[in-house]
């Protein structure tokens, strides 16, 4: 069973390449030069899930939970970790994760700064928010798996569950569940995913109030731009989120269940990996601009919409015979 998860954490990998490489192609290529403050920070956050993906399918984490004890660690047999760094993957792992999340509110953020404050934001400020949330997330949950124990002989109770006999259990540690570490550990996770999701829902009221606003004569055009840029965020917020409600009543119903058969903790994590392969997806599906792009490349029309783009300092457009394509543009 654990060969079979790992396999689709190395198709998640391959599908997340794939569809952020492609991705990223279009934006840098199509994006609009209005819009290429946003295009510039959308490209940053697809650099950010495939440095995700990448430590996610590294550090394959396993957790697994019997008689108030957590098991984590890493089932990867291509990483080979000495002692109490066998134990970090838990936090690589929550590193990674948080990171990437953090790219939406951030997305929030960026635009709110720039339409409604109407200030410029260096291109490294993203990158120092990327650095403190992932020093926030590390400093929290680093005591975990240095407080852990290895080789511990609760290890045993692992060999009881049926999904586990025969597995080799001697990778993983094992630590309280009532114990502080994992308490800060899910404190620290619980903060900042809460934090990012009111951020993105403070930043993107305030734009909208900007936005219609009569006041300030935004263009039809600028404010679908930004109504497909608002859906996407929320989409991207929302997966991740409603993922993680659903583990937690589960896992809490787990500790009601007498018999346990094992395993339901690996496979409630492996989604997680999953999410950064339906980002890029989202963002094909919300943005119109990306989208007609992305369809008339897979029609083998590339060609045409090289030989066909004009450009201006207003607005790209796109012809393609009938049809044609106005890119999504910011102006007032």
């Amino acid at each position: 069973m654990l060969k079979a998860v790992e396999y689709m954490l190395y198709v998640a990998f391959g599908l997340n390449m794939i569809l952020n490489l492609f991705l990223l192609y279009i934006v840098k290529r199509f994006t609009s030069r209005t819009m290429k403050m946003f295009g510039d920070l959308i490209i940053q956050s697809i650099i950010i899930d495939i440095v995700a993906s990448v430590l996610l399918t590294m550090v394959q984490l396993t957790v697994e939970s019997k008689d108030g004890i957590v098991f984590f660690g890493s089932q990867n047999p291509w990483l080979p970790l000495p002692g109490k760094w066998q134990c970090s993957p838990v936090s690589i792992f929550a590193v990674a994760f948080n990171v990437s999340f953090t790219s939406v509110p951030l997305q929030a953020m960026y635009r709110y700064v720039i339409i409604v404050r109407k200030h410029k934001v260096p291109s490294w400020c993203p990158l120092l928010v990327y650095a403190a949330v992932a020093l926030f997330i590390a400093g929290t949950t680093f005591s975990l798996p240095f407080l852990a124990d290895t080789n511990s002989h609760q290890l045993q109770k692992l060999q009881s569950m049926e999904f586990w006999r025969g597995e080799n259990t001697q990778v993983l540690c094992a630590v309280n569940i009532f114990s502080w570490p994992v308490i800060l550990y899910l404190m620290g996770l619980t903060t900042l995913e809460t934090s990012g999701i009111l951020a993105l829902l403070w930043f993107t009221n305030r734009l909208n109030a900007t936005l219609n606003n009569v006041q300030m004569h935004f263009s039809p055009k600028t404010k679908q731009v930004h109504k497909e840029m608002t859906r996407k965020l929320y989409a991207q917020a929302a997966i991740p989120s409603i993922t993680i409600v659903i583990l937690v009543f589960i896992c809490a119903g787990l500790f009601l269940m007498p018999n346990y058969y094992g395993g339901l903790f690996v496979l409630l994590i492996l989604p997680l990996p999953w999410i950064v392969v339906i980002n890029p997806l989202v963002t094909f599906c919300c943005i119109k601009q990306y989208r007609s792009v992305a369809i008339a490349i897979l029609q083998g029309r590339c060609a045409e919409i090289k030989s066909n783009m004009s450009i201006s300092p207003q607005k790209v457009t796109t012809v393609m015979g009938s049809r044609s394509f106005a890119s999504a543009t910011v102006t007032k």
